[in-house]
């Protein structure tokens, strides 16, 4: 029987992830998970496909807000009840999304680190997003859906092919599963964790992000582990897919160990 093997959040967009043991998933995602962007003065979100120190910075949730903290940077905390009730349009792909903006330190914060102009924004009561492939599924400023799944034996499968290992953390999923076959996502539509069932609805295609080391921020001189993946991992459309995209089809509490019913 497979099982939930790890648990991930991302407090900001395409930053170092949060390992944990338990999580409380709404039907936008786990609690807490990219509920903060980073816009330029235009609105269009920022990620670090184009700013690989981004990597580098670390979001802790806490009871009442968010602390950040980078390589060089002091540690600023943010609370939301300090957050001004001013929003901003924010383009993240093709979406407009309504985002709340945190403070003016964070702002600071960043352009210092990231030597830009630029506004950080919450998923704050006013904002609205969802789905392509599943409308009535919200989301916040995750690429596109709520949650994302890979299995271990399907990293396995992928570092027995490249010339060096590379983890888990270089694709950033929610939810690790172990005790599958190499890709056995891509083969469920809809899965049982707990009491709380969630539908696959699309595979993950990925990009140049997945060739930064998240420690380093450095880019691989090769474009590994994206140039393995596109010999195997590649689709009639073009795309380069690893991992599966889902959606919750309720809320519920997810934990490490639990066991993954497959329903179709």
């Amino acid at each position: 029987m497979p099982r939930l093997s790890s648990l991930h959040i991302y407090p900001v967009k395409s930053t170092a992830g949060i390992q944990l043991d338990r999580a409380f998933t709404e039907r936008a995602g786990l609690a807490f998970d990219r509920r903060f962007v980073l816009a330029d003065r235009d609105g269009r979100f920022l990620t670090a496909r184009k700013h690989p120190r981004l990597l580098q910075v670390r979001g802790t949730p806490t009871a009442d807000g968010l602390i950040l903290s980078a390589p060089w940077r002091p540690d600023l905390r943010l609370r939301y009840d300090e957050f001004p009730l001013q929003y901003l349009t924010i383009s993240v792909w093709d979406d407009e999304i309504e985002g709340q903006h945190c403070c003016e330190a964070a702002d600071q914060w960043f352009a210092e680190l990231l030597g830009i102009d630029c506004s950080l924004r919450y998923f704050g009561p006013r904002s609205r997003r969802q789905t392509d492939r599943a409308p009535l599924s919200p989301v916040a400023f995750a690429d596109g859906y709520p949650l994302l799944l890979i299995s271990e034996a399907s990293l396995a499968d992928l570092n027995a092919r490249l010339p060096e290992p590379v983890t888990m953390s270089q694709f950033r999923p929610n939810m690790v599963i172990s005790g599958t076959e190499p890709f056995a996502e891509d083969g469920w539509t809809r899965i049982r964790i707990g009491t709380l069932e969630l539908a696959l609805v699309k595979p993950c295609s990925r990009c140049v992000l997945t060739t930064i080391d998240p420690v380093t921020a450095e880019r691989h001189p090769r474009q590994e582990p994206l140039r393995t993946l596109s010999g195997y991992r590649r689709d009639s459309d073009g795309q380069v897919n690893f991992g599966q995209n889902l959606v919750p089809l309720g809320e519920g509490v997810l934990e490490v160990g639990m066991e993954v019913e497959i329903l179709a």
